[in-house]
């Protein structure tokens, strides 16, 4: 099994020394963990998808250290209309925001899937932004996990999932946020939404002063993947998942595990084999920051299948629901 260790200086030297050799680390972000190599090192790139199975036209988002450092990833500088956008939201970075933006010529394509623009990002956990500040070159990290599966918000959650293919998991604890970034890209229509995340479609169409169905607005290619965690199927359990829609009926099936976002009767519990409460005041922050580790829980749990709360897709409960409906979507077809 893969070496877990604390992100000593010592060992963020390390990481940055295995990457800079072609090899992966898996490491903490305030989102979720990733599966880190250097973007600039095609060969390296490859081995995260063989990791994590993962299609090949299924983007990866570039990590950068700062603004300053855009230009490892980006084409620069950037049309007057895109920088217009950027500067607008540029000061929520570092944190779990990515934008989609014209690509540099030294990302090779298998890090955008063939196409011309790139999902970068500053992170804001200590351990990945010092780690990028040591590296001389942008890393490239998906979530370090099976491609479809439930994304890692601890590092024995990755040391479970990837076995031998990473060479280090730097131990940062628990992701605060605990869904991934919020991705946007910048056009020169305008700004769109691609995937909700850690910083709300509302919030962000105040900084644009657009309203909320421009921001959200789709393209015709309904079926193209522009960005990551865009695929129908995602984030999903081994087990079966039914969203809660409305309260359940008085008969669950027998051998059913429960994901409730605040405390339920004890009436309704006893229908359960197993209830996780994600929060006791059900704050949607809260439920986020526990769900992934909550339904990895449920799954290796004595359970037939799974039932889960939902709440509107406000907010953070946006991207709460994005991510059960991808989660739920196998068993919902």
């Amino acid at each position: 099994m893969p070496r877990i260790a604390l992100p000593t200086s010592e060992n963020l030297d390390w990481a940055c020394e295995l990457l800079s050799v072609g090899e992966l680390v898996a490491i903490p972000t305030e989102t979720v963990y990733g599966l880190a190599a250097n973007a600039w090192d095609a060969d390296a790139v490859m081995k995260i998808f063989a990791a994590k199975g993962r299609p090949a036209n299924n983007p990866l988002i570039v990590h950068v250290a700062s603004i300053d450092r855009m230009g490892e990833a980006c084409a620069m500088p950037l049309a007057k209309p895109i920088q217009t956008q950027l500067n607008a939201i540029s000061d929520l970075w570092p944190g779990p925001m990515t934008v989609v933006l014209p690509r540099h010529s030294r990302i090779p394509d298998c890090v955008t899937a063939g196409l011309d623009t790139v999902a970068v990002r500053i992170p804001s956990h200590p351990v990945a932004l010092e780690l990028l500040k040591r590296c001389p070159f942008p890393i490239a990290a998906p979530s370090a996990n099976r491609s479809n599966y439930i994304s890692p918000t601890a590092a024995e959650h990755c040391q479970s999932g990837l076995g031998e293919s990473v060479s280090l998991i730097l131990d940062g604890g628990a992701c605060p946020f605990g869904v991934e970034s919020t991705i946007i890209a910048l056009e020169p229509e305008g700004p769109r939404l691609l995937r909700p995340g850690g910083i709300s479609a509302e919030a962000l169409s105040r900084r644009f002063d657009i309203s909320l169905s421009q921001l959200t607005r789709k393209r015709g290619q309904a079926d193209r993947i522009e960005a990551p965690g865009m695929m129908r199927e995602h984030y999903s359990p081994s087990k079966p998942l039914l969203l809660l829609f409305a309260p359940p009926a008085e008969r669950v099936p027998p051998h059913t595990g429960r994901i409730a976002f605040g405390p339920i009767a004890a009436e309704e519990a006893a229908r359960y084999e197993v209830v996780e409460v994600l929060s006791e005041t059900t704050d949607l922050a809260e439920v986020a920051r526990n769900l992934f580790a909550a339904l990895r829980r449920m799954d290796q749990a004595a359970v037939q299948a799974i039932h889960v709360d939902t709440c509107q897709s406000v907010g953070v409960g946006r991207a709460i629901m994005d991510r059960l409906g991808r989660a739920a979507a196998r068993d919902s077809s």
